[in-house]
């Protein structure tokens, strides 16, 4: 017979950034229409402070946003310039 440990906490996920927000660092967190919101850093709590309506939807439009920051992230660590493949 198996057990569940039904104690064990799960990751949440920053609705800003995407990012999984692991039980022992979920200490930053934000309440819109009684939902409690987790988050990896201050920075994304405040952003979805100013509006939270932007970041709760689960659509393309998240998916869209997370495409676009990491295009930026890659663009900024490549100055730009594509990557070979050989």
């Amino acid at each position: 017979m198996t057990h569940l440990n039904t104690n064990i906490k799960q990751n949440h996920k920053d609705p800003v950034c995407g990012m999984d927000v692991s039980p022992e660092n979920d200490s930053i967190t934000a309440t819109w229409k009684d939902q409690e919101y987790y988050f990896c850093a201050q920075d994304c709590r405040e952003v979805f402070i100013k509006s939270p309506e932007t970041y709760i939807e689960e659509s393309s439009f998240f998916l869209k946003r997370w495409w676009n920051n990491y295009l930026k992230r890659l663009n900024k660590v490549t100055n730009g310039k594509p990557q070979c493949c050989d």
